[in-house]
């Protein structure tokens, strides 16, 4: 796997290379690390700090003079399958309104899968893996499948049914289960157990798992239990509608969906791209 690392200054920056260590021995075939130009004397710093092994292919990369530009610059040219970075900015800090708009401007225009360590890091022993339960949460089974090799984790397939309210005569209103909901949508079921499968048939222990609530409170709710946090980035062919305008309401609300849940989640979130 071809990783890469962001080796300059972040919020997290120490956490970052604390789960970088295990993450880059075990995965990494080949290791790009990016900082802008002024920062570059601390990549010595960093390979003294990871001390990897030497059959790792290292590329050091320095340009531009901003974290976002030296990321997107570097991404776009080396192509990894994902990259680690740490929060540059939180929520519960007072940060210059600016600076938190580049960082998720940043994430946002990212064209590859992501990895933002930030919140608690523990070892990599349980996966929730989020799914909407469309085909497009496919895309998350090739990196999930091998971090969870290589760690021997665990992983938990979790859909949340949007919690709706079901009027029968006579009856008080009452909100569907998650089962009763899957009976109802066979579409997302038949998604929700290909994904358990293709893991599954690859040897990983994988679990489905589907709760009725509201979606993103109870994703960051049951994320507080695992390791490692995944979501699947929407892109634009994955929209329906075929209005311009309904098609670009649907990609700000996905958006917002992500940004919401990368700033609350209290462990790492790997964004699949």
């Amino acid at each position: 796997m071809h990783i890469a690392l962001y080796a300059g200054e972040g919020l997290q920056a120490d956490d970052l290379l604390t789960f970088a260590k295990p993450f880059i021995t075990t995965l990494a075939r080949q290791l790009t690390l990016i900082a802008p130009t002024e920062e570059q004397s601390t990549l010595d710093e960093i390979l003294t700090r990871l001390q990897l092994d030497p059959t790792i292919t290292v590329r050091r990369w320095c340009q531009e003079e901003s974290f976002t530009l030296a990321i997107l610059k570097a991404v776009q040219t080396v192509h990894p399958d994902v990259l680690l970075l740490p929060a540059f900015t939180a929520r519960a800090t007072p940060l210059e309104w600016w600076l938190r708009r580049e960082e998720f401007n940043l994430l946002r225009m990212l064209p590859v899968s992501f990895l933002r360590v930030h919140g608690r890091i523990t070892p990599i022993r349980q996966i929730l893996l989020a799914s909407a339960g469309g085909e497009q949460s496919l895309r998350c089974i090739p990196l999930v499948r091998q971090i969870a090799q290589a760690f021997q984790a665990t992983v938990t397939v979790l859909h949340v049914v949007s919690q709706e309210v079901v009027y029968f005569e006579g009856f008080a209103a009452s909100p569907l289960s998650g089962e009763t909901a899957l009976q109802i949508d066979e579409a997302t079921a038949t998604v929700l157990h290909r994904m358990v499968a293709a893991l599954a048939t690859e040897g990983v222990s994988c679990r489905l798992q589907v709760i009725n609530g509201l979606v993103e409170e109870t994703l960051l709710t049951e994320c507080q239990h695992y390791d490692l946090f995944v979501i699947g980035s929407h892109l634009a062919d994955d929209v329906e509608p075929t209005s311009q305008w309904l098609r670009f309401l649907r990609r700000i609300s996905l958006q917002d969906v992500t940004r919401d849940l990368l700033e609350g989640s209290p462990i790492p979130v790997l964004v699949v791209r």
